[in-house]
């Protein structure tokens, strides 16, 4: 697995985020509790018993919605589980930490955890799961060191190696010319090890190809607008590439609106499922996407925290890798379904997850 996973347990105590100190009545903390059948419950346990949360990065990504939608399903079956949510509008540690601190004081039996930037989090996290709180970790990496036994995660390099395999079909063995990579995250540690994963790829399957980056396509905001100019810069600059990839998930909506404005056929491939995204596929501006299906990394947290705190189950220890899935042409439509609503997607992906939980060995490393 990729170093970036394994910097769990290598990264340092760096702390090197001033943080903002933000007053309790400022934050914004949105629960979310139901009284739907309970299924495999504790029987014993009162309604709203037990306590658990997930705080994560900012609320406008869909990537991070999916993951929190994971962690609303388990509680939807539930009614033991009182799950409370917290994140900031735009991603900044300084926003997210206070929020996190905040709710380790009501949701005591375990919070789920997703943060771009670690190292702010290392002393709250290590004072919170020495107090008693486990935390579970997902998406990227936890602080080192700070009490976080288990990650649930990708192998970020395989995705990006699995993207590369889908879109070299388009590209002859022995074909010369430039491949561009962009990305919105150029510092976001999963990003960059999926565009490793896909030069890596490209080195060994296609040798004859020059790979142009990866370029920030961030901007100054990270808006959808400053993303969209940064391809079509991009695109203007190597307007004869072979390919235009992105590890990132508004890339694949800017590759797909830069086709249908400009009425231009390119090869262009991505990853997450933005909705925007899923709607170039269908209509054949993107070639195929790769989905880190972050829906099960918030569910199999929020179950595994559940189980430990209705019934003694132990957490798991180590990294926890969920897999992806390709999506293109063949499986579009079947993936805009399961997509459409919290059901379907409970319906498709909770039997995944389950099976993952059942057997835990397979996927843990």
């Amino acid at each position: 697995m990729n170093s970036h996973i394994n910097s769990l347990s290598r990264r340092g105590r760096r702390v090197t985020v001033a943080l903002v100190a933000v007053a309790a009545s400022a934050l914004m903390l949105v629960g979310c509790s139901t009284s739907a059948p309970a299924g495999d419950t504790a029987k014993n346990a009162a309604p709203g018993s037990v306590k658990l949360g997930i705080a994560y990065w900012e609320t406008r990504t869909y990537a991070f919605q999916l993951m929190l939608k994971g962690a609303q399903a388990v509680a939807s079956v539930d009614p033991t589980i009182d799950l409370t949510s917290a994140a900031p509008d735009a991603g900044d540690p300084s926003k997210l930490l206070p929020l996190f601190q905040a709710m380790a004081q009501t949701q005591k039996a375990g919070i789920v955890l997703q943060t771009l930037a670690a190292d702010p989090f290392f002393r709250p996290v290590q004072q919170i799961t020495s107090s008693g709180t486990p935390v579970i970790a997902i998406d990227a990496p936890p602080p080192a060191d700070a009490g976080v036994d288990l990650f649930i995660t990708n192998d970020n390099v395989a995705l990006g190696k699995m993207l590369v395999d889908e879109i070299i079909k388009g590209i002859p063995v022995d074909a010369k010319g430039e491949i561009v990579i962009g990305t919105s995250g150029p510092a976001v540690p999963p990003l960059i090890a999926r565009v490793e994963g896909m030069k890596a790829a490209l080195a060994a399957q296609r040798p004859g190809v020059t790979v142009v980056g990866p370029v920030s396509t961030f901007g100054t905001s990270g808006s959808s607008q400053e993303n969209y100019s940064a391809w079509d810069g991009i695109w203007r600059q190597h307007p004869t590439a072979l390919a235009y990839l992105s590890p990132a998930a508004q890339d694949a909506v800017s590759l797909g609106l830069l086709q249908q404005r400009n009425k231009v056929k390119l090869l262009a491939g991505g990853m997450d499922l933005e909705p925007g995204a899923l709607e170039a596929v269908q209509n054949g501006y993107v070639t195929a996407l790769v989905s880190p299906e972050h829906w099960l990394k918030g569910y199999i947290a929020t179950k595994l925290l559940a189980a430990h705190a209705e019934k003694g189950t132990a957490i798991p220890k180590g990294i926890w890798n969920t897999g992806g899935l390709v999506v293109n042409a063949a499986n579009i439509a079947a993936i805009v379904e399961r997509q459409a609503s919290d059901g379907a997607l409970l319906k498709a992906l909770g039997p995944i997850g389950d099976d993952q939980i059942a057997n835990s060995t397979k996927y843990l490393k």
